[in-house]
């Protein structure tokens, strides 16, 4: 962060962080309230909380007239969350992943609700959220995620921002951003240094888009899944592939189409890696690869 806080701060800050419910956020904000700084250069800092503090309070107040639930974000299949800390260029690389348009401020804490959109890659497409920056971040999306790209600026903010996600099992990747400040010399000291410590990282400019491409395939390689595309007898191949868990086999495909659909099938034919030949007759459980076609007959 780039206001000096104090350490009571920093735990009211955490304690808002692993906050499962509005009320028990509400009650960490008003900790962080009483214990932020109170200096000049963090104006801007009291002025912002004190606006997320009255807003989260008014929607705890009309939920409670209304009886209504939690607002949720539904989970694409394949989901992954940018988070980081404050100035870090979280929403610039959300907007170079998705190319969707975004508020780029230097208030440190610009981003205040997740915003969603959607990274192509290939033949598919992956949920991006843009997470409001740490400590604010919601921890029941970061436990729940598929991925966690991390956003940085600074080797020294990697290890801090982890202790906000240790209990997640997604996967992770370092994205270190801003890169177009460095001359070549820099970066590979910076690629040697991230190497030895042994972190899952690409080095990357969202003003630029150098290793654009990299970083969308390196989030792909994450999802331990496999792409299957249908054909109908005598028709062409589907675009929008199905997707599936790595070793599915052809019954699993079946299901996912329709509960009960494997047990109508007469004949299956596949394409792609997994098969001998092109048109190979197999039974239905084939284990199938990545891009693999499959043809289902029912008579």
């Amino acid at each position: 962060m780039s206001t000096n806080v104090h350490p009571e701060y920093v735990a009211a800050a955490k304690k808002f962080a692993l906050a499962k419910t509005q009320e028990e956020k509400l009650t960490a904000m008003e900790e962080m309230l009483s214990t932020m700084p109170q200096h000049k250069s963090a104006e801007a800092m009291r002025a912002n909380l004190r606006t997320r503090y009255k807003k989260l309070k008014e929607s705890i107040e009309n939920k409670k007239k209304s009886g209504g639930g939690k607002a949720g974000i539904k989970k694409y299949e394949l989901q992954a969350i940018i988070v980081g800390f404050p100035n870090s260029g979280k929403s610039s690389v959300f907007n170079a992943l998705t190319e969707k348009p975004v508020i780029i401020s230097n208030n440190p804490f610009s981003t205040t609700f997740p915003d969603l959109g959607m990274m192509n890659f290939e033949d598919s497409q992956v949920q991006i959220i843009d997470m409001p920056p740490f400590p604010n971040a919601d921890t029941s999306i970061i436990n729940t995620t598929d991925t966690i790209l991390l956003v940085v600026d600074s080797i020294d903010q990697i290890q801090t921002a982890q202790e906000f996600f240790k209990k997640s099992k997604a996967k992770q990747i370092v994205v270190y951003n801003k890169i177009d400040l460095l001359n070549p010399d820099e970066k590979r000291k910076l690629e040697d240094r991230l190497k030895s410590k042994k972190y899952n990282f690409v080095i990357f400019s969202a003003k630029t888009r150098e290793n654009l491409q990299l970083l969308k395939k390196k989030i792909f390689e994450t999802f331990p899944i496999i792409r299957i595309h249908l054909k109908e007898p005598g028709k062409q191949t589907g675009k929008e592939p199905m997707i599936l868990k790595e070793n599915s086999s052809l019954a699993d495909v079946a299901e996912k189409i329709l509960k009960g659909f494997s047990k109508k099938i007469k004949k299956t034919r596949i394409w792609g890696p997994s098969s001998k030949f092109g048109g190979q007759t197999v039974g239905l459980d084939h284990i199938l690869k990545d891009k693999d076609v499959v043809e289902f007959s029912t008579i």
